[in-house]
Order: C-alpha cells, then sequence, then structure tokens
C-alpha cells in the first residue's frame, strides 16, 4: 500500500511538473476587431524562417444556430489575411463556445482556405462531438497538441451579437433565467483578460 501511495505521489507530481512547462498564451478580441489584431500581432513570415512556428486555437463564440452571414464574411477575411502573413510550418484550429461548444477545425494549414472557409459556411455541422464547456474544451485541447519552442495560442473571439441572438427566441419566463446564463457567459468570456489584467 505504501509502495502505491509512493508511486500514485511521484505520477502526481511529474504531471504537476509538466503542466508547469506548458505556456499557452490567450488573446481576447471581439468579431468586429478580429481583422485589425491579426494586423497588429501577428506578423508575416517567410516559408523557412527563423521565427518560432505558430499554434493557434481560434474559439468563436456562437450562437445555438451556428454563425451569422455577416460574421461569416468578417472570419472569412480575417482568416485570408491570417494565410498570407504565416506559413505552411504554422496550423491553426477553430473551436466555438457559448452556443454550442466543440471543434470545429482541427491543426489545419492556415494556407488551406477552403477547409477553413467550409468550416465557418458550416461550423455547427462541423463539429462532430459536442462538449460541455467550450472554454474548458480549448484549453484541454491546446495542452493535447502543445508543441515546445512553438507559439501556442488561444484567441478568444467574442460574439456578443450571438448572445443577442440566443435570446430572441426564448419565452418570457425563461428570459430571467438566460439573462443570468449571459451574465455567466460573459464572465468567463473575460476571464483570460481579467487575469492577465492581475498577473501585470
Amino acid at each position: 500500500m505504501k509502495h502505491l501511495a509512493i508511486t500514485l505521489l511521484i505520477v502526481l507530481f511529474t504531471n504537476v511538473v509538466v503542466s508547469q512547462d506548458i505556456k499557452i498564451e490567450t488573446e481576447s478580441v471581439t468579431i468586429d476587431n478580429l481583422i485589425s489584431f491579426i494586423v497588429d500581432n501577428i506578423g508575416s513570415k517567410e516559408e523557412d524562417s527563423e521565427v518560432d512556428t505558430s499554434h493557434l486555437t481560434f474559439l468563436i463564440q456562437t450562437s445555438k444556430s451556428g454563425i451569422s452571414t455577416e460574421d461569416k464574411v468578417i472570419l472569412k477575411q480575417a482568416f485570408k489575411l491570417l494565410s498570407n502573413r504565416l506559413t505552411n510550418e504554422d496550423d491553426i484550429s477553430i473551436l466555438t463556445y457559448s452556443g454550442f461548444n466543440g471543434t470545429a477545425l482541427s491543426k489545419t494549414s492556415p494556407k488551406d482556405q477552403k477547409s477553413i472557409a467550409y468550416t465557418l459556411e458550416h461550423i455547427k455541422s462541423s463539429v462532430k462531438e459536442f462538449q460541455k464547456n467550450g472554454i474548458e474544451h480549448a484549453y484541454t485541447f491546446a495542452e493535447t497538441h502543445y508543441e515546445e519552442d512553438a507559439n501556442n495560442t488561444i484567441i478568444m473571439v467574442r460574439n456578443p451579437k450571438a448572445i443577442h441572438r440566443t435570446e430572441v427566441s426564448v419565452t418570457s419566463h425563461d428570459t430571467l433565467k438566460k439573462k443570468n446564463n449571459v451574465a455567466l457567459i460573459t464572465a468567463i468570456a473575460l476571464l483570460p483578460e481579467l487575469i492577465s489584467v492581475i498577473k501585470d
């Protein structure tokens, strides 16, 4: 029994040490500011450049029905810009949270605009397995696909319009419950920014 306890402690300590070595950055931006965010924060790279590769996980806030047509246009333009700035060595993933949670596109070259455009156009049907918590799922996903010597970043794309679209169809009895859920979702979405402010 003592041997088992010691083994468990060693495994637990090893997991803690490994998890402390994982560095995943978090950025948060509204969907309307995504293009300017990419311009300001993601520099252009050449193929075979010395710069670390980028593993970007985009966590997009959706309504229960998906993404509006105007938001799809913004996202497609943003990812097109991204494809001009990144190389085939880099990869992006598209995950969702709020209206529905899951992985819509996993580790794809930013140059693969056809797959990205299809995913954005059919984002809900692209999620093969829905999760309970999209934000928690995003961090688990980023840790699972973590690579050393790379820029591992989760970019949370907040979409306040998605929350309002979700509320339109609820009955008056459910409205109060939904408002509390919206406040909770908003607080969770802003958590990485609050953590960043506290650390600074």
